[in-house]
Order: structure tokens, then C-alpha cells, then sequence
């Protein structure tokens, strides 16, 4: 019962923060059915430094070696580009992935102001949902999801994990090289 409410006081607070249409960070904390604290919503990456997250994320970030001769080509093509990564904290594949795509994009140089990271639910009545449903018609099948977006559309995504490596999937999306993420035909029937 008391996570129901949470639960709700949550999806409460996550509509509070709608501000001239922009979602402003929150780094909610939510206590799941396993007793396991996760972050909801739009978060800064700053609350991924701090317990119990701080565990996993300052470990994956620091082991991850970036392929910096990839970089070269990926960072001016992040010039004005919008990167929103939907994640889990409860999720091993986010554990591991976010702290390396985080890497990367400070090797790249990318600023924090483009970056958005958005923390979904992992409770089977808001599954891979957050509280300001930031993830509606973007179809979140799987996380970690990193979207790159454009102008006024999308790119690219790389779903769950890499397909060659993340700086390189993300040098093929950015140079609209073709790139087919994982489980591209899931994504498909569900946009039919």
C-alpha cells in the first residue's frame, strides 16, 4: 500500500514539474516492490553520483576505455544534436552502458544542457514508464535507449547495447550511415 502511494505522490510531483513546456530534472527517489531505492523522471546526472547509485556508476565510468580515435569524428557531429537516454537504475544493461555513453560524451565534449536522462519505472503497473511519461510515442521497448535527435526529428537510436560499440554506432547515426539498432523489427510492429 505504501508504495502505491508513493507511487502516486509521485506521478503527482513528476506533472508538477512541467514548466513552459520543458520537464525540469527532479531526480525523484522511489522505493520498489524489492525494497530497492530507484530514480524516476527527469534526473541530472549529478544524482547518479550519489548513493547508492554512485556504486555502479563511478565504477563502470572510470573502467570504460573510450575509443578516443572515434571520438574525433563523433564530436563535431554532436554539434547541435539533443541526446535523451531513457534508463533504468534498477536495470544491469543501464548500469553498464549509461556510465560508458556518459564517458563518451565528455571525451566528445558534448554539453549537459542537450543532454536529458530520463528514469523509467521498473513496477509492473508503470513498466519502462516515468512519472511525466516523457516516454509516450517513443517507443521504450528496452533500456537503456540513447536517442540522437536533429533539428526536429530523430537520428538514431542505440538500443539496450551496442551493435559494433557505442562510439561507433553512434559515428554511423550521426553520419546517417544506415545504422540498424537491436531489435529495430520489434520497434517496427509496434509503430504499425
Amino acid at each position: 500500500m505504501k508504495s502505491i502511494i508513493t507511487l502516486i505522490l509521485s506521478i503527482f510531483l513528476g506533472m508538477a514539474t512541467i514548466t513552459n513546456g520543458q520537464t525540469q530534472p527532479i531526480n525523484q527517489k522511489f522505493t520498489d516492490l524489492s525494497g530497492n531505492e530507484i530514480l524516476l523522471g527527469v534526473c541530472t546526472r549529478e544524482a547518479l553520483l550519489e548513493a547508492p547509485y554512485s556504486a555502479w556508476f563511478q565504477s563502470a565510468y572510470q573502467q570504460y576505455v573510450v575509443d578516443t580515435a572515434t571520438c574525433v569524428f563523433v564530436s563535431p557531429l554532436l554539434r547541435n544534436r539533443k541526446i535523451t537516454i531513457f534508463m533504468g537504475t534498477w536495470c544491469g544493461d543501464s548500469r553498464r552502458e549509461v556510465p560508458r555513453l556518459l564517458k563518451i560524451l565528455d571525451c566528445c565534449g558534448f554539453p549537459p544542457e542537450q543532454l536529458t536522462l530520463v528514469m523509467v519505472s521498473n513496477q509492473p503497473e508503470m513498466y519502462k514508464q516515468s512519472p511525466g511519461h516523457e516516454e509516450a510515442g517513443r517507443s521504450i521497448l528496452r533500456v537503456p535507449t540513447l536517442i540522437i535527435e536533429g533539428e526536429a526529428n530523430e537520428l538514431g537510436r542505440i538500443i539496450e547495447l551496442p551493435v559494433a560499440s557505442l562510439e561507433k554506432d553512434m559515428l554511423r547515426i550521426l553520419r546517417k550511415d544506415g545504422y540498424v539498432p537491436n531489435y529495430a523489427d520489434k520497434m517496427k510492429s509496434m509503430t504499425k
